[in-house]
C-alpha cells in the first residue's frame, strides 16, 4: 500500500488537502469493513485528486453527477467484490415547488433556505434553478428531514418531494454573459477587467490567495487563462471563460465570460 504522505503535501490548497485527506479515509473504511459509503460533495479539482488514492486500494467508484456542468460532485464507494452499487441507496434528489404567483426563486434563495435548516453544505449537492421548481442532489439520509421542515422559502410557500436521481433536471447554473477586451490573457489582466479595479489592485487579490482558477489558488499573476477556465474570485463570484471571439483591429482579445449567478 503507498503511504500518500507526499502526495497531500503536494496539494498547496489547504481546504483541498483536508477534503483529499477525509475522503481517503472514507476510502479505507470502505476497504477495511467491506461495506459501502458515500463521501461528502467536492469539486471537480479535488474529485481528479482523489482518483489516485481510491485505485491504490481494493475498492470500486462511481462519480456522481457525471453531468458536463457538474460543480459539487460524489463519490459512491463500494468494495471490489461487487460489480455495481444502487446509488439511490446514497444519493437522491429532492424538487421543491415554488408556489408562489408573484416571485422567481434565485439559487441563493434555495441554498439559504437549506442552510437554515442547519444542513451540511458538504451533505448537499448542486441546485437546478427553473421558472418555479428547483431540483437539488444530496445524499439519502437528510432528504426526509428537509421533506418535512422545508415549506417556504422567505415568504413563499413551497412543497417539497423526494425524485430519483435519474429524474433530476439537470442544467448550467444560471449566468449573465459578459464581454470584455483585454491586450492579454494573463490572470491579473482578467480579473481587472472582470471586476473592474486596477492592475495592481487585481495583482494583489491574486497574490493574497484570493483567485481560484479550475478550483484551485492560483497566486501567480501572469498565469495565462485559457477557453473555458473557471475563475472564482473571493467576494465577486465565479466566472467562466466561455469564449474566446478574436482579435480586435488593436490586437486585444474578446472575450466572453459568463458570471454565474
Amino acid at each position: 500500500m503507498k503511504n500518500f504522505d507526499k502526495y497531500y503535501d503536494f496539494i498547496k490548497d489547504e481546504e483541498a488537502r483536508s477534503s483529499v485527506r477525509k475522503i481517503a479515509d472514507k476510502v479505507l473504511y470502505v476497504s477495511k469493513n467491506y461495506t459501502a459509503a458515500v463521501t461528502e460533495f467536492t469539486n471537480p479539482y479535488v474529485a481528479e485528486l482523489c482518483i489516485p488514492v481510491i485505485k491504490n486500494y481494493d475498492v470500486n467508484f462511481e462519480l456522481f453527477p457525471s453531468f458536463e456542468n457538474g460543480e459539487r460532485k460524489v463519490f459512491v464507494l463500494y468494495p471490489d467484490y461487487l460489480e455495481s452499487i444502487n446509488k439511490d441507496e446514497f444519493i437522491t434528489g429532492i424538487r421543491v415547488h415554488n408556489r408562489s404567483k408573484f416571485k422567481k426563486l434565485e439559487h441563493k434563495d434555495y441554498l439559504g433556505a437549506l442552510m437554515s435548516l442547519g444542513i451540511d453544505r458538504n451533505k448537499t449537492g448542486d441546485i437546478y434553478v427553473y421558472e418555479d421548481y428547483a431540483d437539488i442532489v444530496l445524499h439519502s439520509d437528510i432528504s426526509d428531514y428537509i421533506i418535512y421542515n422545508l415549506d417556504k422559502i422567505g415568504h413563499n410557500k413551497t412543497e417539497t418531494e423526494k425524485i430519483n436521481v435519474n429524474d433530476v433536471s439537470f442544467k448550467e447554473q444560471e449566468h449573465v454573459v459578459l464581454s470584455i477586451t483585454s491586450s492579454s490573457m494573463r490572470l491579473d489582466n482578467i480579473v481587472k477587467h472582470i471586476t473592474g479595479k486596477s492592475r495592481d489592485t487585481a495583482s494583489s487579490m491574486v497574490k493574497s490567495g484570493g483567485v481560484k482558477v479550475n478550483f484551485q489558488v492560483e497566486d501567480r499573476v501572469s498565469a495565462e487563462i485559457k477557453e473555458k477556465d473557471m475563475i472564482s474570485i473571493s467576494r465577486y463570484g465565479r466566472f467562466k471563460i466561455s469564449e474566446l471571439c478574436g482579435l480586435t483591429k488593436s490586437g486585444k482579445y474578446k472575450i466572453e465570460i459568463k458570471h454565474y449567478v
